[in-house]
């Protein structure tokens, strides 16, 4: 009787017309719903709660674990991962005969927004038989972690934004320098380099900085030379930062559909003796080339939110 229940609550809400109420949770939590999370606890805490460090180490996504019955509590949350198979009533109502034909074959991962509360991400793993969904966590991995980064990073740019946006200073970056960049409230701009191609914007409490520098021309997108110019451009204009390279990832990434080399890492100033967590793309897009870096100085505290918050921001970037 409870799942009959559960499930003419489901269709119900799923019929209701807008407006939803807004989506509940922390911005940076992950609430995991699975019949099975003994199986796959191990696979989804690998891919999700990655160690970043800051430099000390914090869990890139947090968890919260429900079931499949929890349906009225689980489905105001913000961010939602539902593992499952063909076989539970919830996927089949959501995905319909896209089951039918998973893609691949006997494992499938899907994106809905919005399902059942507003400013909701809804992303689905099923496979055909429990048996097969650990192994569908490790073989959607890349690809979940980044659709699960693109959400958060969603939910923290509605937050950011949500006591205004500098609208002079991102005039000001479209007219001089043709791209555009969402600017909180209580961010400044710096221009005095930009005619060495680098313009800055900072925010206090905690300190957040987030640079832009670009080139008339395309660069060959070397893993190698990225890092490197970025200590050229922070030695210069940062005072003297550089990366602490025993803790800098890299990698390929699509940014504004362009292929794009991400980094994250830590930056540190020797001199001073300080340092902190930093995230950096750099693409070409439309016969130009472009770094764009927010980094977190917040000594004694976490800083992972606050690294997300610059990434944010970051991601609103548009050449024009």
């Amino acid at each position: 009787m409870r799942v009959l229940a559960l499930v003419l609550l489901f269709l119900l809400v799923a019929g209701c017309p807008r407006p939803f109420t807004p989506a509940v949770g922390r911005l940076r939590e992950v609430t995991v719903v699975s019949n099975e999370w003994g199986a796959v606890e191990e696979a989804v805490r690998e891919v999700l709660q990655r160690q970043i460090r800051t430099p000390q180490p914090e869990p890139e996504f947090l968890i919260r674990t429900m079931t499949l019955d929890q349906f009225e509590v689980f489905s105001g949350f913000r961010t939602l991962l539902i593992i499952g198979t063909t076989q539970d009533t919830i996927i089949r109502k959501m995905l319909g005969t896209r089951l039918d034909s998973l893609p691949g074959g006997e494992q499938g991962m899907f994106r809905v927004p919005n399902v059942w509360a507003d400013h909701q991400e809804v992303v689905i793993l099923v496979a055909r038989e429990p048996v097969e969904l650990e192994p569908a966590v490790r073989a959607y991995a890349d690809r979940l972690r980044n659709t699960i980064r693109e959400a958060v990073l969603k939910h923290i740019a509605r937050a950011a934004y949500g006591r205004g946006r500098v609208k002079r200073a991102e005039d000001s970056l479209l007219d001089q320098y043709a791209f555009s960049l969402d600017i909180p409230k209580e961010w400044y701009l710096k221009q005095e380099h930009a005619d060495s191609g680098f313009v800055y914007l900072f925010g206090h409490h905690p300190d957040r900085g987030l640079f832009v520098y670009w080139e008339e021309e395309e660069r060959e997108l070397l893993p190698e030379s990225i890092p490197l110019l970025r200590d050229r451009l922070t030695r210069a204009y940062y005072d003297g930062d550089i990366i602490e390279p025993g803790y800098l990832e890299l990698g390929p990434i699509q940014f504004l559909g362009q292929p794009a080399v991400r980094l994250q890492g830590v930056w540190q100033n020797e001199e001073s003796a300080i340092g902190g967590p930093f995230v950096t793309y750099a693409f070409n897009y439309m016969g130009r080339f472009f770094m764009v870096d927010g980094l977190v100085f917040n000594p004694g505290r976490k800083k992972l939110d606050q690294l997300f918050q610059v990434e944010a921001m970051v991601s609103t970037f548009t050449p024009q």
